[in-house]
């Protein structure tokens, strides 16, 4: 598969690396050339230095026998011209486009993007936003996606020092679980994934878990976690994320106190005057004499998402200190998950490991019906519509040969959610939950006698 990704940023970098692991052909164009160098010091993919919003720098891509563009550059008009271009001119079969302003996600305006036969329209702001509600029921959760209609919950926990699962094996979970609906389909440590066959529970360790929603509490009380949702928050930054976070919070049934802390004064009036219910403060978070005025303990959660990784930290670590219980915090650097470990931040956020999320669930097409990127890079988790004429509904999974790199988490029949047994037999439109390590997505093709529009 030939992939043009427009936009050597982040984002950009996070999805070339992602999709180069699967075999793919990756041509990245930036107009920054210092930018590209860097690239090619992390990646084996082909350069091209101009704007993707010309026709003679896509066609120096080789765009027209490209497969799939992806236009991520860190400005909208761009991320629409190119794809304008891509179909228009190339006409390429697929084109994702990367959109942060809110005027252009309206429905007023969403004819004109689908008149440029943009497949499909992302804001990493809205989706960001999305998934740290997502998450605010459960303290301290890496990961929290709903899949299968809402029937299944896909749950990431990073292991406590007292949690009941130190020094336990993956069999060992699964007694303590057996009248669940749960099963464990990876546990990271540092920097790596431990054989499920070989790990045995430490404390830091992230466990990866599928579990029957209605069962979901049970197995967090397993594992030292509850579910509460937080009434009073503060949110550092009214940036595009804090804006959009905060929109939700005041939209969710749940009920929310929410207050808005934003240091650049104008940008603090526009969040007054469009949050509706929201208290906004226009101060720096980090200046010591705001905080005493805001008695920052009455606070049950401090969401930090300023412009600066760092600055997230030092607010994450400031509400700790100053007597907020949970905290979460925007970090587009991986590395400072593993580094922070053990510092008293909650949870954290990876826009870039979103949207990298988000377009995977465009471009993989047949009987993909969901596939959620882990946060962590780890690998992905696919929902799958089983077919008639599908290897995996020939036989009972025991007989069936599953790729290395590739764990069959549960089957989903009707409302009843199923873990993966020898004996068991997968019919015709069950939903199937895999998990596939990073760059292994792809070999899950065989189980299925479905052609992947991207696979």
């Amino acid at each position: 598969m030939k992939i043009i990704i427009a936009g050597g940023g982040e984002v950009g970098i996070s999805l070339a690396r992602y999709l180069r692991a699967e075999n793919n052909e990756i041509i990245m164009i930036d107009r920054e050339g210092e930018k590209l160098k860097a690239v090619a010091e992390q990646l084996d993919i082909q350069l091209i230095e101009g704007s993707s919003a010309l026709p003679s720098t896509l066609e120096r891509a080789g765009a027209e026998h490209a497969d799939v563009f992806l236009a991520v550059t860190g400005n909208d008009e761009t991320n629409i011209v190119s794809c304008g271009l891509a179909k228009t001119i190339f006409n390429i079969p697929q084109r994702i486009a990367r959109i942060a302003s809110s005027e252009y996600m309206s429905g007023k305006y969403k004819s004109f993007l689908q008149s440029l036969a943009i497949d499909g329209v992302l804001s990493p702001e809205v989706e960001t936003a999305n998934r740290i509600v997502e998450r605010l029921p459960i303290a301290g959760a890496l990961d929290v996606v709903s899949m299968g209609g809402g029937l299944v919950r896909f749950v990431g926990l990073k292991c406590k020092k007292t949690s009941p699962l130190a020094g336990k094996t993956v069999a060992d979970i699964r007694s303590m679980t057996a009248d669940l609906s749960l099963m464990v389909v990876a546990v990271k440590r540092r920097f790596q994934t431990i054989p499920l066959s070989e790990v045995t529970i430490k404390s830091g360790d992230e466990v990866y878990f599928i579990v029957d929603a209605a069962h979901l509490t049970q197995a967090l009380d397993i594992f030292g976690y509850q579910v509460s949702s937080p009434r009073y928050i503060v949110i550092y930054g009214g940036g595009r994320i804090g804006f959009q976070l905060a929109k939700l919070l005041e939209e969710d049934s749940t009920s929310h106190d929410i207050t808005v802390i934003e240091r650049h004064e104008e940008r603090a009036r526009f969040l007054a005057e469009k949050l509706s219910s929201a208290l906004v403060i226009n101060g720096d978070a980090l200046d010591d004499t705001l905080v005493d005025e805001l008695n920052l303990k009455n606070y049950q959660m401090g969401i930090a998402m300023t412009e600066t990784d760092e600055s997230n930290i030092l607010l994450s670590l400031m509400s700790k200190r100053s007597g907020i219980e949970r905290t979460c915090a925007l970090l587009h650097n991986p590395l400072y998950d593993n580094l922070l470990s053990g510092l008293g931040i909650d949870a954290t956020v990876n826009p870039n490991a979103i949207i990298v999320s988000s377009i995977l669930q465009y471009l993989r097409k047949g009987r993909v019906k969901n596939d959620y990127f882990i946060q962590s890079g780890i690998g992905e988790i696919l929902e799958m519509e089983a077919l008639a004429t599908s290897k995996i509904t020939k036989m009972a999974l025991g007989k069936i040969s599953v790729p290395k790199g590739v764990l069959i988490a549960g089957v989903l029949r009707g409302d009843l959610f199923m873990l993966p047994n020898k004996d068991l037999i997968v019919q015709e439109k069950d939903i199937v939950f895999i998990f596939a390590d990073r760059g292994h997505a792809s070999e899950v093709e065989g189980l299925f006698s479905v052609g992947f529009s991207f696979f």
